[in-house]
């Protein structure tokens, strides 16, 4: 069980880097909330909001902006704009980053390679994956003295093996994806902080389109049923994407397709050991499979804050908000707001209703939704079933992030 933290008060600074904050996320955005729903961070600069309701208007409001990349680029130094052009190229076709009209021009190609009945077509593959994925996990153990890394032998490359299948990226050759992922997220979440960023950052950018690029010809030349071909259809028509906004939307799904669900898995895994009554009406069917997945996307999402900035002045929450400030959307905070849930740090697997924000609202709602339900409904179950006496076998860790929640190590026993 987690260790409560003290509650915060107005003196605490509000560090979202801080150890506590990593390691222990929802309880901190508990206190967070708990101090002010709508809170300023001198530390960060910025307003996090982390009440469920105040965060529900903020996800509806136009007067909060996603468009960021000039702004980006106008406060890099020459040196390190040099060092990322070509990662800043891939990001301006991040639809993330941008407001409607062009992220509805971005988007509209994707839209409907991922409704749940499209992916539902995708469930016998993901259903093999997982299996190949769980067999690794047992020779590994078996070699290891029983003892393997969950995110390294499963919840890391599996979602790696999933993208790929959906893009068409042949097995033989997406080896480099669980890799370039981690090198582009130094990109994503602005580890300015690491002695390698920049050429990290420069790797990463120059990497997708070389390993992209002659899968590109082929699908030009011979379209298959894939995502890669689907956008290839668009390239330089009419309201369509350009190659580098191809490339972009490669990287956005690439790394959110492998980073999002590699993030949910693992720290969905750790609920469940720690909730060993829970994970028993899982593993033997005994809630509905549906609201359980909700409710552990509900817990620790795999975001722990969306980036806005105040495009208009205005009140919020009591606060002023003024033009060019920051806001982070504290979804975790706001799944656990007890004016909404009831008992909101419990575990409660058939939860109804359930309504989370975990993957946004709105234009913004997170287009990989369905994809990353469906791999943890058969991941899940499925590791729970194959290794029923699993335990943790030491502490977790947890990659310093702003913005993701992500297991860097779940270390487990296979008995």
């Amino acid at each position: 069980m987690t260790n409560p933290l003290r509650p915060l008060t107005v003196d605490d600074p509000i560090d979202l880097l801080s150890q506590e904050a990593c390691a222990q996320t929802p309880q901190y955005f508990d206190r967070i909330r708990e101090l002010d729903p709508v809170a300023w961070s001198s530390r960060h600069r910025a307003w996090i909001v982390t009440g469920h309701r105040e965060l529900d208007e903020a996800f509806r409001d136009r007067r909060l902006s996603t468009e960021r990349m000039d702004a980006f680029r106008a406060r890099l130094p020459e040196r390190r704009a040099e060092a990322l052009s070509a990662a800043i190229d891939l990001l301006d076709g991040w639809m993330l980053f941008h407001d409607p009209p062009t992220h509805t021009r971005l988007r509209s190609p994707l839209s409907r390679s991922f409704t749940p009945r499209a992916v539902s077509s995708l469930t016998e593959r993901v259903g093999e994956l997982v299996d190949t994925q769980l067999d690794v996990m047992a020779a590994t153990a078996e070699s290891n003295g029983g003892m393997v890394d969950f995110v390294e032998t499963f919840s890391h490359p599996l979602p790696a093996a999933v993208i790929a299948e959906l893009f068409g990226v042949p097995p033989a050759e997406a080896d480099w994806l669980p890799a370039w992922s981690e090198k582009f997220g130094l990109v994503v979440f602005g580890a300015v902080t690491r002695d390698d960023y920049e050429e990290a950052a420069r790797d990463a950018g120059v990497e997708l389109g070389r390993e992209l690029g002659g899968l590109m010809d082929r699908y030009r030349q011979e379209p298959q049923d894939n995502l890669l071909s689907l956008l290839l259809r668009t390239e330089n028509q009419v309201d369509g994407l350009t190659t580098t906004e191809i490339l972009g939307a490669c990287s956005l799904l690439l790394f959110a397709g492998h980073d999002t669900t590699s993030s949910l898995t693992g720290s969905a895994l750790l609920t469940l050991l720690d909730n060993p009554d829970q994970a028993e009406l899982l593993r033997n069917d005994e809630v509905p499979l549906e609201p359980a997945i909700e409710e552990l996307l509900r817990l620790d999402a795999p975001v722990k804050a969306m980036m806005r900035t105040v495009a208009e002045p205005h009140e919020r929450g009591g606060h002023e908000f003024e033009q060019g400030q920051s806001v982070f959307m504290g979804i975790i905070g706001a799944n656990r707001d007890p004016s909404i849930f009831d008992d909101p740090t419990a575990v409660q697997l058939d939860r109804s209703p359930n309504p989370h924000l975990t993957f946004g609202y709105g234009h913004h709602f997170c287009l990989g939704a369905s994809l990353a339900r469906l791999e943890a409904r058969i991941a899940l179950p499925a590791v729970l079933r194959r290794f029923p006496d699993m335990s943790l076998a030491g502490e977790p860790t947890w990659k310093a992030s702003i913005s993701d929640r992500s297991p860097a190590s779940v270390p487990v026993r296979l008995d």
